[in-house]
């Protein structure tokens, strides 16, 4: 048994006796298993029953993209923690756990506002001015909708129903899918998933839900359409993939997003869709991740498709470091957790950690869209998660086709990077330092800076008679020390500036001599990675960017 596994092992049977408080939201009689890649269900139950005399069951698969599967057990015969340890010790098991009951977060009943001071807040209304995301500078630079490659940007809105018939939403439809027909046209393994998935049910139907309404509004409400609200984005694709039973229809709904992102790119975009992230306004209090490993590792599995994912924390004043929550303690780096804001840039009401929860966003009486083509406000960490989910779709609609060859390349990276960008461009609130990763709240411009401005997509800088100054870096990636050469021959002054991935700059310096052929900048002691470099002309102000990438043996 590889040491890890028989670690977790050893250490299951030593804790099993500390967790009862934590037990009250298990389904009685369930385990979900995660068995390696190619490992037959059926050959491990057969085995597991015939080594232990169990009469374990299978049930279903909570997604077969991943080989995780529901199995049965009669509580009054076996205890589940026995059965969990018998298991572990399985050659061809991955991860096991016990299957558990979800909800969505509580929603605490507040006075209602009458703007969306979230996105914009002169303090007219209370609170303080300009306790918002700065959502009215970021649209100077783009208002979302399609990438610059032409990919129409989608986000799966996990655990959600949502008002399909609303006139200030767009949702995403499933184009090679026929609905209503009982046939899987588009061979993705769901049938007649045309307005996304209902993993509850097991069918395309979408249920109409207030809870997700409101969030797919905060997100990507139609702007600029002189009707109701504005989103984060104005022309967002929005996919509903509903649950809200237990544990393992959160598992399945973030297969269906990972698959459906798969297809997209197996298919160069004729099937499938652009999802660029996940939000999850839904969760389990108190729930320690060690007891949810298969929950947890869905955040990885989406990140190596590039796709981030966004968690709302607890609706409740505590230290998640201590007290633990599902998703929000999930240890993922592809994984952003949120707490709740109000219009004074107050902690309201939420949870909090130093090491757990990234950043604050507006939470507290946000006015979005509900039921029956209206309008309300409503409050909770729900409300928070889909303003960052908003950014992380707004990022994708700035970001340049420099950025979209690397994450082609490396969409786990890229997409780490403008999480990096979103924490780095926070504004700083006294309410949240310390408690926070970041310690701050979201703003979604200084975000959008960071990738346009200071990072990897710097704009470039033109020479006198309009054709595109020439930089090159040599060598790349660099090791000691690293070189710049341009066709530069006007010998003006310029600023030579470095920065790391996350828009933080490391090195500068002013020349009249932009070809550092000769003496070279000494990146001995720069962190592996990549870097964005600008050369700005301090006579007219232009700029010109690349990127190295800094690999020490």
């Amino acid at each position: 048994m590889p040491i890890k596994k028989l670690l977790y092992y050893l250490t299951f049977l030593f804790i099993t006796n500390t967790l009862v408080a934590q037990t009250t939201n298990r389904i009685p009689g369930e385990i979900m298993v995660q068995l390696f890649k190619g490992a037959s269900p059926e050959n491990f139950i057969q085995r597991i029953n015939e080594k232990n005399n169990f009469n374990l069951e299978l049930i279903s698969p909570a997604s077969k993209r991943f080989n995780i599967w529901v199995i049965k057990y009669d509580t009054n015969v076996f205890l589940g923690d026995k059965i969990i340890a018998a298991i572990y010790t399985d050659p061809y098991v991955a991860n096991v756990q016990y299957n558990h009951i979800t909800s969505e977060r509580s929603i605490p009943n507040d006075t209602a506002f009458d703007e969306q001071w979230n996105m914009f807040n002169d303090g007219t209304t209370g609170g303080i001015e300009d306790a918002d995301i700065d959502a009215d500078l970021a649209w100077e630079t783009t208002t979302g909708g399609v990438t610059v490659m032409g990919d129409t940007i989608v986000v799966a809105l996990i655990g959600e129903g949502g008002s399909l018939t609303h006139d200030d939403l767009t949702y995403w439809v499933n184009r090679n899918e026929i609905p209503l027909n009982l046939i899987d046209d588009d061979g993705n393994g769901y049938v007649d998933d045309y307005n996304g998935w209902n993993v509850t049910d097991g069918n395309g139907v979408i249920p109409e839900r207030y809870h997700g309404t409101h969030v797919g509004g905060i997100a990507g409400a139609n702007g600029n359409n002189n009707l109701g609200v504005t989103g984060v984005n104005w022309n967002l694709k929005i996919m509903p993939v509903y649950n809200i039973s237990n544990e393992a229809e959160a598992v399945a709904s973030y297969t269906y997003a990972f698959e459906m992102r798969e297809l997209y790119e197996n298919t160069d975009g004729e099937k499938g869709a652009y999802i660029v992230a996940t939000n999850s306004s839904f969760g389990i209090d108190f729930a320690n991740p060690e007891d949810y490993p298969i929950w947890c590792a869905m955040y990885d599995s989406l990140g190596k498709l590039g796709i981030l994912s966004v968690g709302s924390t607890a609706n409740f004043s505590a230290n998640i470091d201590i007290v633990f929550d599902m998703p929000t303690s999930c240890s993922s780096d592809h994984l952003i957790t949120v707490t709740n804001t109000d219009k004074a840039d107050n902690l309201l009401n939420a949870a909090y950690g130093a090491a757990s929860i990234d950043l604050g966003a507006p939470g507290t009486l946000v006015y979005s869209t509900l039921l029956e083509n209206s309008y309300g406000f409503l409050t909770g960490t729900s409300m928070s998660a889909p303003h960052v989910t908003g950014t992380i779709a707004l990022l994708f609609a700035a970001a340049c086709p420099k950025f979209f060859q690397d994450y082609d390349y490396d969409p786990a990276a890229m997409s780490l990077l403008l999480k990096q960008y979103i924490l780095n461009g926070v504004d700083y609130v006294p309410d949240l330092n310390g408690i926070t990763v970041s310690n701050g709240r979201l703003n979604v411009n200084n975000a959008i800076n960071n990738l346009v401005e200071t990072g990897y997509c710097a704009v470039d800088i033109k020479d006198v008679d309009n054709s595109t100054l020439q930089i090159q870096v040599h060598p790349n990636p660099a090791n000691a020390m690293l070189y710049i050469t341009t066709n530069d021959i006007t010998n003006d002054e310029v600023i030579i500036e470095i920065y790391n991935q996350t828009a933080q700059q490391v090195y500068k310096q002013t020349t009249d001599d932009a070809n550092l052929m000769l003496s070279g900048i000494n990146v001995a002691d720069f962190a592996n990675g990549w870097y964005a470099i600008t050369i700005t002309n301090v006579k007219t102000g232009q700029r010109f960017a690349t990127g190295c990438i800094i690999q020490h043996d």
